[in-house]
């Protein structure tokens, strides 16, 4: 059981095009600006590049997991004493990904391929998804479980079992065309499986629509809106430990609820 309280800053940035210094660059200005008591900061899926299923982008652009940008990103968390949670485009193995990221405050790096790939966009026709269950990560007394944008789609991908996972973290480059559709799956998300749920979105404009500010999204494990906005787009989130252990013991649905295996081909 989470034995402190956690405190979460969903930063979402307007992300230049296919331009990861540019990118790397804002998001360094938006750590620098954020709350001295944050404790993880979240970024958007993709962050280096946008959301992109152009092939020669992905070619100029994609990144592994030793390349400058996650290096970087591991000497900032280190520097900070916070942990740093985002998606990039990657290049692994001569197959592309859309990759999220987890490091933590010593700068160790954990990595989750997303699963399920948006075909409506593309992705699916020149991407690699990911076969491998969205990994758990323990972080100051808290579970916290990956997902990315389009994953949220498929609950039992993102069932929590036996209360496995205190925290579902999902970054995301969703239009706002289709924000009803987000927030109410995030709010769902928490809601069936007692969790804390963040999404953070990306701001501005590309090929597919338009990203507001405001779209990012935080709900406790009831569902309520948690969300502490501020004038420059951060969304701020505090997960208040003893509440929600609380909330558990004394609500535990997960009992009941029926057993399952999944299947990654």
């Amino acid at each position: 059981m989470p034995s402190q309280n956690l405190k979460i800053a969903a930063i979402p940035l307007d992300i230049v095009a296919h331009d990861s210094e540019a990118n790397l660059a804002a998001a360094i200005e938006r750590l620098n600006n954020l709350d001295k008591d944050t404790d993880l900061a979240v970024l958007p899926e993709m962050f280096n590049t946008g959301f992109t299923p152009d092939i020669r982008q992905l070619e100029s652009n994609a990144q592994p997991d030793d390349g400058a940008l996650i290096t970087e990103l591991r000497s900032q968390a280190r520097q900070r004493g916070i942990a740093i949670w985002g998606g990039f485009t990657a290049i692994d193995g001569g197959n592309y990904y859309n990759r999220g990221f987890m490091i933590d405050d010593k700068g160790e790096a954990t990595f989750y391929d997303k699963r399920h790939l948006f075909s409506y966009g593309g992705e699916s026709k020149v991407l690699t998804p990911g076969m491998k269950e969205a990994p758990i990560v323990a972080y100051r007394s808290w579970n916290l479980k990956m997902a990315i944008c389009y994953d949220i789609r498929f609950p039992v991908w993102n069932r929590a079992r036996a209360n496995n996972y205190d925290v579902l973290i999902v970054p995301a480059n969703w239009a706002h065309a289709r924000f009803f559709a987000w927030k109410q799956m995030l709010l769902a998300r928490a809601i069936e499986n007692q969790a804390f749920v963040v999404g953070c979105n990306r701001e501005g404009n590309d090929i597919y629509g338009e990203y507001r500010r405001g779209d990012s999204q935080a709900f406790n494990n009831w569902g309520d809106d948690i969300a502490d906005r501020r004038d420059d787009g951060t969304m701020y989130a505090t997960l208040h430990a003893e509440q929600f252990n609380i909330d558990r013991q004394r609500f535990a649905p997960w009992r009941d609820a029926d057993d399952f295996k999944l299947y990654l081909e």
